[in-house]
Protein backbone atom coordinates (compact mmCIF):
# COMPACT_ATOMS: atom_id res chain seq x y z
CA UNK A 1 0.00 0.00 0.00
CA UNK A 2 1.85 3.56 -1.00
CA UNK A 3 2.40 5.67 1.33
CA UNK A 4 0.42 9.33 1.61
CA UNK A 5 2.42 12.39 1.16
CA UNK A 6 2.27 13.15 5.00
CA UNK A 7 2.88 9.72 6.02
CA UNK A 8 5.70 9.60 3.49
CA UNK A 9 7.69 12.42 4.35
CA UNK A 10 6.96 12.18 8.66
CA UNK A 11 8.08 8.43 7.99
CA UNK A 12 11.16 9.00 6.01
CA UNK A 13 12.51 11.59 8.19
CA UNK A 14 12.38 9.20 11.11
CA UNK A 15 11.11 11.46 13.79
CA UNK A 16 14.59 13.48 13.59
CA UNK A 17 12.87 15.99 11.16
CA UNK A 18 10.16 16.84 14.17
CA UNK A 19 13.39 17.70 16.61
CA UNK A 20 14.79 21.07 16.95
CA UNK A 21 18.15 18.77 16.63
CA UNK A 22 17.94 19.62 12.74
CA UNK A 23 17.38 23.36 13.23
CA UNK A 24 20.40 25.49 12.03
CA UNK A 25 18.82 28.64 13.06
CA UNK A 26 20.35 30.81 15.86
CA UNK A 27 23.05 27.94 15.92
CA UNK A 28 27.02 29.87 15.60
CA UNK A 29 28.99 28.41 13.15
CA UNK A 30 31.33 27.63 15.90
CA UNK A 31 29.43 26.02 18.64
CA UNK A 32 30.56 22.37 18.16
CA UNK A 33 28.16 20.35 20.36
CA UNK A 34 25.66 21.79 18.65
CA UNK A 35 26.29 21.12 15.21
CA UNK A 36 27.41 17.26 16.79
CA UNK A 37 23.67 17.26 16.88
CA UNK A 38 23.39 17.90 12.85
CA UNK A 39 26.37 15.61 11.93
CA UNK A 40 24.42 13.24 14.11
CA UNK A 41 22.57 12.64 11.18
CA UNK A 42 25.17 11.07 8.84
CA UNK A 43 26.16 7.22 9.47
CA UNK A 44 29.53 7.47 9.51
CA UNK A 45 31.75 5.00 7.95
CA UNK A 46 34.18 4.06 10.32
CA UNK A 47 38.24 4.87 9.94
CA UNK A 48 37.46 7.10 7.06
CA UNK A 49 37.37 10.88 7.05
CA UNK A 50 35.31 11.88 3.84
CA UNK A 51 36.56 15.81 3.23
CA UNK A 52 35.38 14.93 -0.36
CA UNK A 53 31.64 16.42 -0.57
CA UNK A 54 32.29 18.24 -3.52
CA UNK A 55 31.42 15.14 -5.78
CA UNK A 56 28.88 13.49 -4.35
CA UNK A 57 27.31 14.18 -0.78
CA UNK A 58 26.70 11.49 1.24
CA UNK A 59 22.76 11.34 1.56
CA UNK A 60 21.66 11.75 5.34
CA UNK A 61 20.09 8.51 7.15
CA UNK A 62 16.41 9.92 6.35
CA UNK A 63 16.60 10.37 2.86
CA UNK A 64 18.13 7.05 2.52
CA UNK A 65 15.36 5.62 4.69
CA UNK A 66 12.71 7.56 2.86
CA UNK A 67 14.23 6.44 -0.35
CA UNK A 68 14.42 2.62 0.45
CA UNK A 69 11.11 2.69 1.70
CA UNK A 70 9.94 4.07 -1.83
CA UNK A 71 12.09 1.95 -4.05
CA UNK A 72 10.89 -1.00 -1.93
CA UNK A 73 7.07 -0.50 -2.14
CA UNK A 74 7.90 -0.16 -6.59
CA UNK A 75 9.71 -3.28 -6.56
CA UNK A 76 7.04 -5.45 -4.73
CA UNK A 77 4.42 -4.82 -7.94
CA UNK A 78 5.82 -2.03 -10.92
CA UNK A 79 2.77 -1.75 -12.58
CA UNK A 80 0.99 0.06 -9.59
CA UNK A 81 3.16 1.30 -7.52
CA UNK A 82 5.63 2.64 -10.13
CA UNK A 83 3.59 3.40 -13.16
CA UNK A 84 0.23 4.59 -11.03
CA UNK A 85 1.61 6.03 -8.09
CA UNK A 86 5.02 6.76 -8.00
CA UNK A 87 5.60 8.59 -11.07
CA UNK A 88 2.62 10.82 -10.74
CA UNK A 89 4.01 12.82 -7.90
CA UNK A 90 6.91 13.51 -9.67
CA UNK A 91 4.99 16.64 -10.36
CA UNK A 92 4.77 17.26 -6.76
CA UNK A 93 8.58 17.03 -6.52
CA UNK A 94 9.06 19.18 -9.89
CA UNK A 95 6.62 22.22 -7.65
CA UNK A 96 8.78 21.87 -4.32
CA UNK A 97 12.10 22.09 -6.28
CA UNK A 98 10.55 25.50 -8.34
CA UNK A 99 9.60 27.15 -5.18
CA UNK A 100 12.72 26.22 -3.47
CA UNK A 101 14.75 27.75 -6.04
CA UNK A 102 12.32 30.54 -7.04
CA UNK A 103 11.73 29.29 -10.47
CA UNK A 104 8.09 28.62 -11.78
CA UNK A 105 7.11 24.74 -12.24
CA UNK A 106 6.78 25.22 -15.62
CA UNK A 107 10.12 25.87 -16.31
CA UNK A 108 11.91 23.39 -14.25
CA UNK A 109 12.08 19.63 -15.76
CA UNK A 110 13.60 16.82 -14.04
CA UNK A 111 16.95 15.37 -14.80
CA UNK A 112 19.55 13.00 -13.50
CA UNK A 113 22.68 15.87 -12.70
CA UNK A 114 24.00 18.39 -14.17
CA UNK A 115 25.70 17.31 -17.58
CA UNK A 116 22.22 16.26 -18.52
CA UNK A 117 20.71 19.78 -17.41
CA UNK A 118 23.20 21.14 -19.93
CA UNK A 119 23.87 19.04 -22.75
CA UNK A 120 20.00 19.55 -23.36
CA UNK A 121 20.83 22.90 -23.40
CA UNK A 122 24.34 23.09 -25.14
CA UNK A 123 24.02 20.66 -27.60
CA UNK A 124 20.17 21.65 -28.47
CA UNK A 125 20.70 25.96 -28.45
CA UNK A 126 19.49 27.11 -31.69
CA UNK A 127 23.34 28.02 -33.13
CA UNK A 128 24.22 29.06 -36.77
CA UNK A 129 27.44 27.72 -38.50
CA UNK A 130 29.84 30.74 -37.77
CA UNK A 131 27.73 31.87 -34.32
CA UNK A 132 30.10 31.57 -30.80
CA UNK A 133 29.80 29.97 -27.83
CA UNK A 134 31.95 32.09 -25.00
CA UNK A 135 32.98 30.30 -22.09
CA UNK A 136 35.93 29.53 -19.35
CA UNK A 137 38.93 27.03 -19.57
CA UNK A 138 37.77 25.97 -15.73
CA UNK A 139 34.27 25.20 -16.51
CA UNK A 140 33.13 21.32 -16.22
CA UNK A 141 35.36 19.56 -18.69
CA UNK A 142 32.28 17.46 -19.23
CA UNK A 143 30.09 20.38 -20.84
CA UNK A 144 33.56 21.14 -22.42
CA UNK A 145 32.85 18.19 -24.56
CA UNK A 146 29.75 19.12 -25.27
CA UNK A 147 30.65 22.13 -26.95
CA UNK A 148 33.23 20.35 -28.59
CA UNK A 149 31.31 18.12 -30.46
CA UNK A 150 28.68 21.27 -31.62
CA UNK A 151 32.09 22.61 -33.24
CA UNK A 152 33.06 19.34 -35.15
CA UNK A 153 29.00 18.37 -36.01
CA UNK A 154 27.64 22.65 -36.46
CA UNK A 155 30.52 24.58 -37.14
CA UNK A 156 30.15 27.09 -34.37
CA UNK A 157 33.27 28.65 -32.22
CA UNK A 158 34.26 29.04 -28.50
CA UNK A 159 36.00 31.23 -26.96
CA UNK A 160 37.59 30.23 -23.43
CA UNK A 161 39.08 32.98 -21.26
CA UNK A 162 41.39 31.88 -18.34
CA UNK A 163 40.64 33.11 -15.11
CA UNK A 164 43.22 33.71 -12.64
CA UNK A 165 43.91 31.54 -9.49
CA UNK A 166 42.93 33.01 -6.64
CA UNK A 167 40.40 34.21 -8.72
CA UNK A 168 40.69 38.33 -8.65
CA UNK A 169 38.04 40.93 -8.00
CA UNK A 170 34.44 40.65 -9.21
CA UNK A 171 35.10 43.73 -11.24
CA UNK A 172 37.54 42.32 -13.11
CA UNK A 173 35.88 39.14 -13.94
CA UNK A 174 33.41 40.31 -15.22
CA UNK A 175 35.81 42.95 -17.07
CA UNK A 176 37.44 39.67 -18.46
CA UNK A 177 34.65 38.11 -20.04
CA UNK A 178 33.01 41.06 -21.76
CA UNK A 179 36.54 41.75 -23.40
CA UNK A 180 35.90 38.39 -25.13
CA UNK A 181 32.68 38.77 -26.19
CA UNK A 182 32.73 38.89 -30.49
CA UNK A 183 29.92 40.23 -32.12
CA UNK A 184 28.90 36.77 -33.56
CA UNK A 185 29.11 35.34 -29.63
CA UNK A 186 25.40 34.17 -29.35
CA UNK A 187 25.34 32.16 -25.37
CA UNK A 188 27.95 32.00 -22.82
CA UNK A 189 28.42 29.23 -20.31
CA UNK A 190 29.19 30.79 -16.84
CA UNK A 191 30.09 28.46 -13.73
CA UNK A 192 28.14 29.20 -10.05
CA UNK A 193 30.75 28.15 -8.56
CA UNK A 194 34.13 26.94 -9.91
CA UNK A 195 34.74 22.91 -9.06
CA UNK A 196 38.06 23.00 -9.66
CA UNK A 197 38.95 25.59 -6.33
CA UNK A 198 35.21 26.43 -5.01
CA UNK A 199 35.43 29.83 -6.36
CA UNK A 200 31.94 32.10 -6.56
CA UNK A 201 31.72 33.75 -9.87
CA UNK A 202 29.74 36.72 -9.95
CA UNK A 203 26.78 35.57 -12.12
CA UNK A 204 24.08 37.91 -11.15
CA UNK A 205 26.38 41.19 -12.09
CA UNK A 206 27.99 38.83 -15.39
CA UNK A 207 24.41 38.04 -16.65
CA UNK A 208 23.08 41.23 -16.84
CA UNK A 209 26.46 42.24 -18.53
CA UNK A 210 26.49 39.53 -21.06
CA UNK A 211 22.47 39.94 -21.71
CA UNK A 212 22.92 43.50 -22.03
CA UNK A 213 25.07 42.81 -25.49
CA UNK A 214 22.86 40.59 -27.04
CA UNK A 215 24.35 37.20 -25.04
CA UNK A 216 22.11 34.36 -23.22
CA UNK A 217 23.41 32.91 -20.34
CA UNK A 218 23.62 29.42 -19.21
CA UNK A 219 24.99 28.61 -15.48
CA UNK A 220 26.58 25.67 -14.13
CA UNK A 221 25.04 25.64 -10.68
CA UNK A 222 26.31 22.25 -9.89
CA UNK A 223 27.49 23.92 -6.80
CA UNK A 224 25.64 26.35 -6.05
CA UNK A 225 21.73 25.36 -5.33
CA UNK A 226 21.82 23.91 -1.75
CA UNK A 227 25.23 25.14 -1.14
CA UNK A 228 25.28 28.77 -1.39
CA UNK A 229 22.36 30.73 0.33
CA UNK A 230 21.03 32.71 -2.35
CA UNK A 231 18.49 32.02 -4.91
CA UNK A 232 19.41 30.58 -8.43
CA UNK A 233 16.25 32.51 -9.55
CA UNK A 234 18.05 36.04 -8.44
CA UNK A 235 20.94 34.64 -11.16
CA UNK A 236 19.15 36.17 -14.40
CA UNK A 237 20.15 32.93 -15.96
CA UNK A 238 18.46 31.64 -19.62
CA UNK A 239 19.36 28.39 -18.11
CA UNK A 240 20.44 26.30 -15.12
CA UNK A 241 21.52 23.75 -13.94
CA UNK A 242 22.33 21.53 -11.22
CA UNK A 243 22.26 18.47 -9.33
CA UNK A 244 20.44 17.44 -6.12
CA UNK A 245 22.89 14.28 -4.86
CA UNK A 246 25.57 16.99 -4.27
CA UNK A 247 25.03 19.79 -1.62
CA UNK A 248 21.06 19.16 -1.45
CA UNK A 249 22.23 15.63 -0.33
CA UNK A 250 19.57 13.88 -2.51
CA UNK A 251 19.93 10.15 -3.61
CA UNK A 252 22.54 9.94 -5.96
CA UNK A 253 21.06 10.47 -9.74
CA UNK A 254 18.60 13.55 -9.45
CA UNK A 255 19.03 16.68 -10.33
CA UNK A 256 16.85 19.32 -12.13
CA UNK A 257 16.76 22.34 -15.50
CA UNK A 258 15.69 25.42 -15.38
CA UNK A 259 15.02 26.90 -18.58
CA UNK A 260 13.01 30.29 -19.16
CA UNK A 261 9.32 30.04 -20.51
CA UNK A 262 10.60 31.72 -23.85
CA UNK A 263 13.09 29.55 -24.13
CA UNK A 264 11.66 25.98 -24.21
CA UNK A 265 10.63 25.54 -27.54
CA UNK A 266 13.77 27.13 -29.47
CA UNK A 267 15.89 23.72 -27.59
CA UNK A 268 16.23 20.55 -29.14
CA UNK A 269 16.15 18.08 -26.20
CA UNK A 270 18.54 15.16 -26.01
CA UNK A 271 15.97 12.71 -26.69
CA UNK A 272 12.82 12.78 -29.25
CA UNK A 273 9.86 13.94 -27.85
CA UNK A 274 6.07 14.69 -29.42
CA UNK A 275 6.14 17.89 -31.40
CA UNK A 276 2.69 18.54 -29.29
CA UNK A 277 5.29 19.12 -26.46
CA UNK A 278 7.56 21.70 -28.25
CA UNK A 279 7.33 24.07 -25.42
CA UNK A 280 7.02 21.52 -22.69
CA UNK A 281 9.45 21.66 -19.77
CA UNK A 282 8.34 17.81 -19.57
CA UNK A 283 10.36 17.20 -23.12
CA UNK A 284 13.57 17.05 -21.48
CA UNK A 285 12.62 13.95 -19.25
CA UNK A 286 11.78 12.10 -22.52
CA UNK A 287 13.97 9.07 -21.24
CA UNK A 288 11.46 6.11 -21.00
CA UNK A 289 11.13 3.95 -17.85
CA UNK A 290 12.87 5.48 -14.96
CA UNK A 291 12.92 4.94 -11.01
CA UNK A 292 10.61 7.52 -9.09
CA UNK A 293 12.40 6.77 -5.96
CA UNK A 294 15.36 9.22 -6.47
CA UNK A 295 13.45 11.66 -7.71
CA UNK A 296 10.62 11.18 -4.47
CA UNK A 297 13.51 10.92 -2.08
CA UNK A 298 14.05 15.03 -2.90
CA UNK A 299 11.04 16.13 -0.82
CA UNK A 300 12.91 14.73 2.29
CA UNK A 301 15.84 16.15 1.53
CA UNK A 302 14.73 19.76 0.73
CA UNK A 303 12.76 19.61 3.96
CA UNK A 304 16.51 18.70 6.11
CA UNK A 305 17.76 21.73 4.22
CA UNK A 306 14.72 24.50 4.89
CA UNK A 307 14.99 22.87 8.78
CA UNK A 308 18.90 23.38 9.00
CA UNK A 309 18.45 26.76 7.12
CA UNK A 310 20.11 27.70 3.82
CA UNK A 311 22.55 30.34 6.08
CA UNK A 312 22.95 28.45 8.64
CA UNK A 313 24.81 25.94 6.50
CA UNK A 314 26.45 28.32 4.33
CA UNK A 315 27.90 29.83 7.85
CA UNK A 316 29.19 26.60 9.19
CA UNK A 317 30.65 25.37 5.80
CA UNK A 318 32.66 29.20 5.80
CA UNK A 319 33.95 28.28 9.46
CA UNK A 320 34.83 24.89 8.86
CA UNK A 321 37.33 26.00 5.48
CA UNK A 322 38.26 28.71 7.58
CA UNK A 323 39.63 26.83 10.20
CA UNK A 324 41.46 24.61 8.48
CA UNK A 325 42.98 27.23 5.97
CA UNK A 326 44.00 29.01 9.03
CA UNK A 327 46.01 26.44 9.89
CA UNK A 328 48.19 25.99 7.13
CA UNK A 329 48.43 29.62 5.93
CA UNK A 330 51.94 29.88 7.06
CA UNK A 331 53.19 26.83 5.51
CA UNK A 332 55.46 27.69 2.81
CA UNK A 333 55.01 23.65 1.08
CA UNK A 334 51.85 25.01 0.00
CA UNK A 335 49.54 27.80 -1.55
CA UNK A 336 45.67 28.96 -2.22
CA UNK A 337 44.54 28.57 -5.00
CA UNK A 338 41.28 29.98 -3.53
CA UNK A 339 40.18 33.71 -2.55
CA UNK A 340 37.87 33.75 0.29
CA UNK A 341 37.85 36.86 1.12
CA UNK A 342 34.31 39.04 0.21
CA UNK A 343 32.36 35.73 0.26
CA UNK A 344 34.35 34.71 -2.92
CA UNK A 345 33.89 30.75 -1.87
CA UNK A 346 31.44 28.79 0.05
CA UNK A 347 32.89 25.07 1.94
CA UNK A 348 35.16 24.15 -1.50
CA UNK A 349 38.82 25.87 -1.10
CA UNK A 350 42.03 23.78 -2.97
CA UNK A 351 45.57 24.02 -2.26
CA UNK A 352 48.26 24.26 -4.52
CA UNK A 353 51.83 21.95 -3.49
CA UNK A 354 54.45 23.26 -5.46
CA UNK A 355 56.68 21.42 -6.96
CA UNK A 356 54.66 18.20 -5.59
CA UNK A 357 52.53 16.43 -7.83
CA UNK A 358 49.15 16.66 -5.68
CA UNK A 359 47.84 12.82 -6.83
CA UNK A 360 50.31 10.82 -4.89
CA UNK A 361 49.23 12.72 -1.91
CA UNK A 362 45.85 12.35 -2.32
CA UNK A 363 46.50 9.00 -2.34
CA UNK A 364 48.48 8.61 0.78
CA UNK A 365 45.98 10.57 2.77
CA UNK A 366 43.43 8.01 1.53
CA UNK A 367 45.42 5.08 1.88
CA UNK A 368 47.43 6.22 4.77
CA UNK A 369 45.24 7.92 6.74
CA UNK A 370 41.74 6.64 5.41
CA UNK A 371 40.96 10.46 4.42
CA UNK A 372 39.38 11.33 1.21
CA UNK A 373 40.23 14.42 -0.62
CA UNK A 374 40.31 15.66 -4.31
CA UNK A 375 43.61 15.82 -6.14
CA UNK A 376 42.68 18.40 -8.89
CA UNK A 377 44.92 18.26 -12.18
CA UNK A 378 44.12 21.02 -14.62
CA UNK A 379 46.51 22.41 -17.48
CA UNK A 380 46.96 25.78 -15.41
CA UNK A 381 47.75 24.80 -11.88
CA UNK A 382 47.32 21.36 -9.64
CA UNK A 383 46.39 20.60 -5.99
CA UNK A 384 44.23 19.43 -3.57
CA UNK A 385 40.60 20.00 -2.88
CA UNK A 386 38.97 19.75 0.33
CA UNK A 387 35.59 19.59 1.02
CA UNK A 388 34.10 19.65 4.03
CA UNK A 389 30.47 19.24 5.01
CA UNK A 390 27.69 19.64 8.02
CA UNK A 391 29.00 15.47 8.87
CA UNK A 392 32.57 17.32 9.52
CA UNK A 393 34.01 19.19 13.00
CA UNK A 394 36.67 20.94 13.95
CA UNK A 395 38.54 17.92 15.16
CA UNK A 396 38.09 16.25 11.30
CA UNK A 397 39.48 19.34 10.10
CA UNK A 398 42.75 19.19 12.85
CA UNK A 399 43.38 15.80 12.10
CA UNK A 400 42.90 16.47 8.49
CA UNK A 401 46.37 19.23 9.26
CA UNK A 402 48.08 16.89 10.83
CA UNK A 403 48.03 14.49 8.40
CA UNK A 404 48.59 16.39 4.94
CA UNK A 405 51.81 18.06 7.74
CA UNK A 406 53.02 14.13 7.96
CA UNK A 407 52.17 13.37 3.62
CA UNK A 408 54.64 16.98 3.01
CA UNK A 409 57.32 16.19 5.30
CA UNK A 410 60.31 15.79 2.98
Amino acid sequence: MPLPRRAFLAGGLGGLALSPVVRGVGRRPDDEAAWADVSAAWDPTPGQLNLESGGVQAPTRAVDEAFLRTWDAARRLPPVHLLREQLPRLEEVRSALAAAAGFPAEEVALVRNTTEALQNVLLGWPLARGERVLTSTQDYWRLQEGLDQRVERDGIGIDRIRLPVPLPPDGEVVARWLGAVRPQTRLALVCEVVNLTGQVLPVAALTAALQARGVAVVVDGAHGFAHLDSSPADLGADAYGTSLHKWLGAPFGTGFLRLRRDRVAGVWPLFPSAARRRDDIRKFESLGTIAAAPFLGILPALDWWRRVGPSAKLARLRFLRDHWLAAVADDPRVRRLTRVEDNGAGAIATLSLPGRDPRPVAEELRRGEGILVRAIVHPEFSGLRVTPNLHNSVADLDRFVAALRRCLHD
